[in-house]
């Protein structure tokens, strides 16, 4: 029998918009229904309205949502367990990521690792997409969501 976070993590693909029915333009409630689970902060604190990382409080090990003006702008996922619709994964090379998009990747230097990138995929005129976070020829991160995936530190 597969755990709560892994058996979620199956049947919640990473898509442009974010993961499974959570995605970019929910209300932190709406999140929550959706995932099935309440949703805090990191520190169990008041949410900054401006901008806040929700995090689930059961399942979903390695998601989190970025949360500004009260809507969720981004999901992030840091686990193996999620995959992309095309099957991209964190821990995957970069070779496997361009085998699995191709020309459609739009590749960017890391903003503070000189070795590093960040590989895009967007929808048509590039209002949500998914960035893969590349560190040492692997992808070390997922984001997916509106054009908020282009910011490095946090809402900034």
């Amino acid at each position: 029998m597969l755990c709560a976070s892994a058996a979620a993590a199956q049947s919640w693909p990473i898509h442009t918009r974010g993961v499974g029915t959570a995605s970019a333009g929910l209300s932190r409630g709406a999140a929550e229904r959706r995932l099935g689970t309440s949703l805090r902060t990191i520190e169990n604190a008041p949410v900054q309205t401006a901008c806040d990382y929700l995090y689930p409080v059961r399942g979903f090990e390695g998601l989190s949502l970025m949360v500004q003006n009260g809507r969720v702008t981004r999901v992030q996922i840091r686990s193996a367990a999620f995959a992309t619709r095309s099957g991209a994964r964190v821990g995957d090379r970069t070779a496997r990521l361009r085998q699995l998009y191709g020309n459609r990747l739009d590749i960017v230097p890391h903003k503070y690792d000189p070795t590093g990138f960040y590989y895009f995929v967007w929808e048509q005129r590039r209002r949500y997409g998914v960035k893969f976070e590349i560190a040492a020829d692997t992808v070390s991160a997922i984001y997916a969501g509106d054009a908020s995936i282009e910011l490095v530190e946090g809402c900034a």
